[in-house]
């Protein structure tokens, strides 16, 4: 493909793209009432369907009971015994199959459904877990996390595109919180297996969960109306969204509403077929992702929101936490310090739900990187001077309320961003690439926690201490970060968000689209003076900007506001 092929195909993606934006701005999608009653299907189905973040929560919390476990294995009794790199290959090795079934999950969604496949997903994720509980080799653990962790996106990510269509706007973000609350539970709960019972029997317990979320989507969940009219399967979707309506209080929004609200969905889904070209490869969806803005845009400040996430510390003391605090030198149980990290998360992320609703996710992020760059710089001055530490539990607290902080912010928006920000044809495609560059930065930050410890070390400032203000300082620059190009994702809908990376990338100082953007793709415009008479019989003039051929023009008036009245001269 010649230079003058690639403009051209970036100009029919980009001109894709701002059909898509002007449909939505003059076609919005019908919305029913907002009060808890009439949302609640939607929410008992978002809930249902999240409950595979509880296993995922178990999965990412189990090496930090595993490995010391493991570590101070005997061989001689039949124990399998780890070096600490074999530790750290056990902990990260899941985060690489993660990426492998963040790809899958783009194309598992797109081809079965979003409930089918975290119905899928719990199969390799209970014969991973059989591997473990059964392994008699470090081999045998290994594989059996990798399909654990190619079976965790395909039921989380899921999860998240699922409620994300699913959802009203104003409860999308907090239901897609409260994913990250369920993952919280799950972390508590294994930490309290890890330190009440064998390995081998919290694999067996960890295989099984799944299974009880699978058996209820069966009651209280319907597919994405939105997927199955992409589908082609119309009948299904008037049956998913009448029932998501069901409480509804009259007939009139019972029946009718989602009458309305698939015909919207079919004329969408029209009006996105005639602007392609009919020819466009298989690959050309993956390709938009990269050449439109509304695709690049959310994607780079994704990635960015991502490195700061995993920099500064957030999944780090979840995998290591129990050798997190033994390197901090505390003097009481390690499991007992993961065990009050992980009821930390999942008590500050029920309250974070409410915050999301309250405060939105642009002050949420500000002040969760702030108040974890403060946490971490007074952990590490405290565990540096170890007199003035109380036998470590100074340190610790302050850890701790670093973990409360993440958890209102920059532990769970990311996540919930992953499939917001992409318009709808990109959103299988935008959320698998988020999530895989998300887990592959996941990696890096588990693989390279050993050698931070060693090269933040300085005259008297031991790894631990090193790392510490290392995080904070990442910290403060997601502080940066947000503030400029982070937008708030609270009460918007899907398409407002999509407009904005239409214009914008950065949020602070951001242009607002206004009615006389709707008149850039014409191809003449003219000043026209308007005669018009008042109630006192007098004749004003207006000068405005007519389009030819148009019924109406924009009449300027004070301030920045606009009006239309007919263009009568």
């Amino acid at each position: 493909m010649g230079d003058v092929e690639k403009g051209k195909a970036a100009d029919l993606a980009a001109q894709r793209a701002r059909s898509s934006s002007e449909f939505h701005r003059h076609s919005p999608l019908p919305v029913g009432p907002k009060n808890l009653r009439c949302v609640m299907p939607q929410i008992v189905a978002s809930i249902v369907a999240g409950l595979f973040n509880i296993p995922e929560g178990l999965a990412l919390a189990y090496s930090s009971g595993l490995i010391p476990s493991l570590m101070s294995g005997d061989p001689d009794d039949g124990e399998i015994h780890i070096t600490l790199e074999q530790g750290v290959l056990i902990a990260s090795v899941m985060v690489v199959a993660m990426c492998l079934g963040t790809f899958l999950t783009g194309f598992v969604m797109n081809r079965f459904g979003r409930l089918n496949t975290i119905r899928y997903s719990s199969l390799p994720f209970a014969i991973g877990w059989f591997l473990v509980a059964s392994a008699s080799s470090y081999e045998m653990i290994l594989i059996g996390r990798i399909l654990t962790g190619i079976a965790n996106p395909l039921g989380v990510n899921s999860a998240v595109a699922f409620i994300t269509e699913v959802a009203n706007p104003h409860i999308r973000g907090a239901l897609n919180s409260a994913m990250t609350v369920l993952a919280s539970l799950g972390m508590v709960i294994m930490y309290v297996l890890g330190a009440s019972m064998h390995w081998r029997t919290a694999a067996w317990f960890c295989g099984a969960s799944p299974f009880i979320g699978v058996l209820l989507m069966y009651f209280f969940c319907y597919e994405s109306p939105i997927w199955l009219v992409s589908k082609g399967r119309h009948e299904e979707a008037g049956r998913s969204l009448r029932a998501y309506a069901r409480c509804n209080p009259t007939e009139e929004l019972r029946e009718k509403l989602p009458e309305r609200q698939l015909e919207w969905l079919i004329l969408k889904k029209e009006h996105a077929e005639s602007q392609a070209a009919g020819k466009d490869p298989w690959y050309s969806t993956v390709l938009d992702l990269f050449r439109t803005p509304t695709g690049y845009k959310p994607l780079l400040l994704l990635t960015a929101v991502f490195l700061a996430q995993n920099f500064s510390g957030v999944y780090i003391t979840l995998f290591y936490a129990t050798t997190f605090f033994q390197e901090m030198g505390v003097t009481f149980s390690a499991f007992q310090a993961a065990i009050f990290i992980g009821l930390t998360r999942l008590v500050v992320g029920i309250l974070a739900i409410g915050l999301i609703r309250g405060v939105g996710i642009r002050k949420l992020m500000v002040g969760s990187s702030f108040g974890m760059a403060v946490c971490m710089v007074l952990s590490g001055y405290f565990t540096l001077y170890k007199e003035k530490s109380m036998g470590g539990f100074v340190p610790v607290g302050f850890v701790l309320l670093y973990v409360a902080f993440s958890c209102c912010g920059l532990l769970t928006v990311p996540w919930t961003m992953t499939a917001e920000l992409f318009p709808d044809r990109l959103r299988d495609v935008g959320q698998s690439f988020t999530i895989f560059i998300a887990d592959m930065l996941m990696f890096a930050g588990l693989q390279l926690y050993p050698t931070l410890m060693d090269v933040l070390r300085y005259g008297e400032i031991t790894g631990s201490v090193g790392i510490q203000w290392f995080f904070a300082v990442v910290a403060l620059l997601n502080v940066v970060l947000v503030i400029f190009f982070l937008p708030e994702t609270h009460g918007k809908s899907l398409s407002e968000l999509e407009e904005h990376y239409e214009h914008n990338m950065m949020w602070l100082g951001r242009t607002k689209p206004d009615r006389l953007d709707k008149l850039h793709d014409a191809s003449v415009v003219v000043p026209t003076i308007c005669a018009s008479v008042d109630a006192d019989g007098v004749t004003v003039l207006s000068t405005v900007l007519a389009v030819p051929d148009a019924r109406n023009a924009t009449v300027l008036s004070s301030g920045d506001s606009y009006r239309l009245s007919p263009t009568s001269a």
